[in-house]
């Protein structure tokens, strides 16, 4: 006897089983972050539906279901490692395994800043403008702590510039500039700070006013050769006190009615001594009147064309001229000097009111206002 046996399929079971199928098992991303789609084509039972659980510890991205797409929003990447995570597509009813997406990010590129500016801007009353450049592989920023320091960016450039107000208080004032590239964890910074004196401590603007001229010995010319004067002469009558007046801003000065009526020279202000340079040899008043250093030994007297500093003292009240040596040769002296019909050198004066020479030890004294 033989049996017979069929084999076949429950009328309510499906010819396959349930389940989904995904477009893709993994989504990637670079470190800027952005969005990804998985496309879920699936296969359920009835009264059964899928849905998404994320791993519980990444909270850098998320996912959300736009009918059969799934939605992955992954945050930047502020990190210098790599993130790896994950989540499932998974049965309400439990009718098929869940199905695992893998989530990774690249790690972000370790930033770079580099500000080429000084530590501390020590800037006097008037302020100005100071540019430095700043390198970096991301997008920066600068700001100031305070409204008179305006801190700009020209991130094409390079380049940094801070623009300062004059200060017209009495009092000295400080300001942090910070210079900011990336945020969150990935986020670098560099400060520095802008200290800004008073007008009365500006060593250039103390320079501006009436100054007389002092020296331990006097010479005088009525007649084209040098007499010593046994009294120090009365400064008013023989134009000893002089002007000094602003020219370029922190870079020269000029000298008015020195020596005599008309007289103008400019001077260069040395910012490190906070003095000035004189540069004797130069017309002064038409284009014969020079004005000149003095070597003088015994009755025999000699001219230069040189460069004398005058140094303040701390209180910028007196100007001491550091008189030069040159081959041996003290200069000791100056004075104003014009030529004659045979080309000779004479002083510049006369019988009357003749110009003086100061010689040794020479100051100008700052006269009070």
């Amino acid at each position: 006897m033989c049996a017979l046996f069929f084999a076949g399929c429950d009328k309510h079971e499906p010819l396959y089983a349930y389940g989904v199928q995904l477009s893709v098992d993994g989504v990637s991303i670079d470190a800027c972050g952005g969005e990804r789609r998985v496309v879920v084509d699936a296969f359920l039972s009835d009264g059964d539906s899928w849905s998404v659980e994320r791993d519980g510890a990444e909270e850098w991205f998320e996912c959300r279901v736009e009918g059969d797409a799934i939605i992955v929003a992954i945050e930047p990447n502020n990190d210098t490692s790599m993130r790896e995570g994950g989540f499932n597509v998974v049965s309400v009813n439990n009718s098929f395994e869940a199905r695992r997406v893998t989530v990774t990010q690249e790690a972000a590129e370790e930033l770079m800043l580099d500000v080429n500016a000084e530590e501390c801007y020590e800037v006097d009353s008037e302020g100005g403008s100071y540019t430095f450049v700043v390198d970096s592989n991301a997008e920066w920023r600068i700001s100031s702590s305070e409204a008179w320091v305006v801190a700009s960016a020209d991130i094409e450039a390079r380049r940094a510039t801070l623009v300062i107000d004059v200060n017209e208080g009495d009092t000295q004032r400080e300001a942090t500039i910070t210079v900011e590239v990336g945020e969150g964890g990935l986020y670098k910074e560099a400060s520095f700070t802008v200290k800004q004196y008073t007008r009365a401590e500006n060593a250039y603007l103390n320079l501006v006013g009436k100054w007389e001229i002092t020296a331990s010995k006097w010479f005088y010319s009525p007649n084209g050769s040098l007499n010593s004067l046994d009294y120090t002469p009365n400064p008013s009558d023989y134009y000893l006190i002089f002007d000094l007046d602003e020219g370029e801003y922190g870079e020269t000065l000029i000298m008015r009615d020195f020596l005599y009526p008309g007289t103008e020279l400019e001077v260069r202000y040395n910012a490190k001594t906070g003095g000035i340079i004189i540069p004797f040899g130069w017309t002064v008043l038409s284009y014969d009147v020079f004005f000149y250093v003095t070597l003088l030994n015994s009755t025999q007297f000699s001219y230069a064309s040189l460069e004398v500093e005058a140094t303040p003292n701390d209180e910028c009240t007196a100007l001491t001229l550091d008189m030069p040596t040159v081959d041996g040769f003290n200069y000791v002296g100056f004075g104003l000097w014009t030529y004659d019909e045979n080309g000779g050198k004479i002083a510049v004066g006369s019988n009357y009111r003749p110009t003086m020479f100061p010689m040794g030890d020479i100051q100008f004294v700052k006269k009070s206002e």
